[in-house]
């Protein structure tokens, strides 16, 4: 499955063309610590492989590959939530490095909102962002998204304790 988007930015499912080009774009300490502390550091080719198969089971897709112009250059997925908050999906993307700056997380973060809308029968999206990742809550807004919450104190990464910045997008709000 490929979704098109503009100015060259597809979002795509995961397949085994993408295997040696995630772990070199993914084994990046810039992108990690912007994620979850599951995401892997170092970032091996046998997490690459991991990714890719497991991602390969969902359908409709849940975790996608984004690419500009057929190359790789990031990723974007979601969760749902479960039992009572399963009319909401988290979401989470990151883009390599060398592609920072240049539109691309705010385009996939589009395309892959009307995806989720129009796959899922979910009523809510939304992202947590770490106090000081500015770049990621202004590709939320600049995709619709609205700040909703601030979680004081919520986290800790790298021994620091931050806070968490919570953005949403409501179906009823499309």
């Amino acid at each position: 499955m490929t979704i098109n988007g503009d100015n060259g930015i597809t979002l795509t499912t995961w397949t085994d063309s993408h295997f040696h080009k995630l772990y070199p774009l993914a084994n990046n300490q810039n992108i990690a610590k912007n994620l979850k502390d599951s995401y892997p550091q170092p970032y091996t080719i046998h997490d690459a492989r991991h990714w890719i198969e497991y991602n390969q089971k969902f359908n409709p897709p849940q975790n996608l590959a984004i690419e500009l112009d057929g190359q790789l250059v990031g990723a974007i997925g979601c969760e749902r939530g479960k039992d009572e908050l399963r009319t909401n999906m988290e979401i989470g993307f990151w883009i390599g490095e060398t592609y920072w700056g240049k539109g691309i997380a705010t385009e996939a973060v589009k395309i892959f909102t009307t995806y989720l809308f129009e796959k899922f029968d979910v009523q809510r999206l939304y992202a947590q962002i770490y106090d000081f990742n500015i770049p990621s809550m202004r590709v939320l807004e600049k995709a619709g998204f609205q700040a909703e919450a601030v979680l004081k104190n919520a986290f800790i990464k790298h021994g620091e304790i931050g806070d968490l910045f919570q953005y949403v997008r409501l179906r009823s709000e499309l």
